[in-house]
């Protein structure tokens, strides 16, 4: 299939990065489980109450984990995210997130029936005296209702109705929900009352994740925008809907940004200057300019179009793994729906001067076509070939024989693919069964980053 070892050792030094959070995190779980093992002792599993305690102990213990772990993998780290993909890293944090509620929902059920068997009064009497009458249960009672919330806002029916802003302002209580939780954890929790040890270990994780979301999630971007001294430079109208973004800046070569990449933008702008957007560069950056290009979807994007000269920039990255240099070999297909395209534009910059690089554009109407004089200018050359796609998605259903009619060196082919997740799914689908390996697959999804 073309894949040399040389290809083959760079694709692991890539994915090191991952590989080893992966470790430190399996590593550092079991250490935490360990120290409850230790705290343990034989009434603990041979009494009712016992079985209770240790079931909330442990369940508390690894439910709160999970937590500082799904911080991590949205605190933006570099050598992770460059390695695993922010996409990727948002997706685990999403799955973490029932997987957590479970486990604190069950610490908070067993100790509840603990004490209320050990006080001989009911469940819903003894949560009352817990709350009321033991140190640090009220906030850690507001911490497990604000965690409810958070969950039942995540899930997927309610997120995809909620405006990004108003979704992106609930998350950020989750880091209040989790502080709250601390003290309790650390005053009242017998493994951090009773082992030094245990409690040192236990701050030290929750020092680690706060320094790793104030560093790479605040300071860094606060700096990195200060230093470049970004603004906007012009809008241009593309089409329909459709606005190119100029950004302008010193040295930006040094923030050694890609085509394929995204920033987090923040435009500080009367009534949109409070609101960060992902939006990928629709242009291989230079050393004094970056390019966005932006679909009207709703009230920021539409904001966006009206954008004045001068206007200030704050940007958080750059993001994404969806890079000209994961391509293995010289033949390369990008494979783009709707506004899609952007961040195959800024890509077809960057691949190799020797690649053969084939570019389809699938859209409904002709009129959706974005940045279509410049892909226009590519075609004319005689390494890029353009195809358009213009129809409905039962038109192009992009089978394996549509494709392999289309491109018929496809088995030979890295492929890129930005669009709908629904068309990256199916182009995976059709182009593994012609003969892609998985390593030769390249996706990133840019919509709706977790805050």
């Amino acid at each position: 299939m073309g894949i040399d070892s040389r290809s083959l050792n760079l694709r692991m030094r890539q994915n090191f990065g991952g590989q080893l959070a992966v470790f430190l995190s399996a590593l550092g779980c079991g250490i935490t489980i360990g120290f409850a093992i230790a705290d343990a002792t034989y009434d603990d599993a041979h009494t009712v109450n016992g079985i209770l305690l240790l079931i909330s102990r442990f369940s508390a213990l690894i439910g709160t984990y999970l937590v500082l772990i799904s911080l991590l993998m949205i605190a933006r780290i570099p050598w992770v995210e460059k390695s695993v993909g922010y996409d990727k890293l948002v997706a685990y944090h999403r799955k973490l997130g029932p997987i957590v509620l479970t486990l604190i929902g069950v610490h908070f059920v067993t100790v509840v029936m603990a004490y209320a068997r050990a006080d001989q009064r009911s469940f819903l009497s003894e949560l009352n005296n817990l709350i009321f009458n033991y140190d640090w249960m009220k906030p850690a009672a507001i911490a497990l209702v604000l965690m409810i919330v958070i969950g039942f806002t995540s899930a997927n029916g309610l997120r995809k109705r909620l405006k990004y802003e108003h979704w992106w302002l609930i998350h950020l209580v989750s880091y209040f929900a989790i502080a709250l939780a601390f003290m309790h954890q650390i005053l009242t929790g017998s493994l951090f009352i009773f082992n030094d040890l245990a409690r040192d270990w236990w701050i030290a994780l929750y020092i680690y994740t706060a320094f790793a979301m104030v560093m790479w999630r605040f300071l860094l971007p606060l700096g990195r925008s200060w230093r470049h001294q970004l603004f906007v430079d012009r809008v241009e109208v593309e089409g329909p809907s459709v606005v190119s973004i100029y950004i302008r800046g010193k040295n930006l070569d040094r923030i050694h940004a890609h085509g394929g990449n995204f920033f987090g933008w923040r435009f500080l702008s009367k009534g949109i200057w409070g609101q960060s957007h992902p939006y990928s560069l629709s242009a291989s950056p230079t050393s004094t300019g970056m390019r966005i290009t932006v679909k009207n979807l709703g009230d920021h994007s539409w904001a966006l179009s009206k954008l004045k000269p001068g206007v200030r920039v704050l940007i958080e990255g750059p993001y994404g793994v969806m890079k000209a240099e994961r391509a293995i070999g010289k033949k390369i297909l990008l494979v783009a729906g709707g506004v899609g395209i952007t961040p195959l534009r800024a890509l077809l910059q960057e691949f190799p001067k020797d690649a053969q690089v084939d570019l389809i554009y699938r859209v409904v109407h002709a009129d959706e076509l974005v940045l279509k004089a410049e892909l226009d200018e590519f075609d004319k050359s005689d390494r890029i070939k353009i195809h358009y796609l213009i129809g409905s998605p039962e038109k192009f259903p992009m089978s394996p024989g549509d494709l392999q009619k289309l491109i018929p060196h496809i088995s030979q082919c890295d492929v890129f693919v930005c669009g709908p997740a629904g068309l990256a799914k199916l182009v995976r689908h059709s182009v593994e069964s012609l003969g892609v390996p998985s390593i030769k697959f390249h996706n990133e999804a840019f919509a709706f980053h977790a805050g």
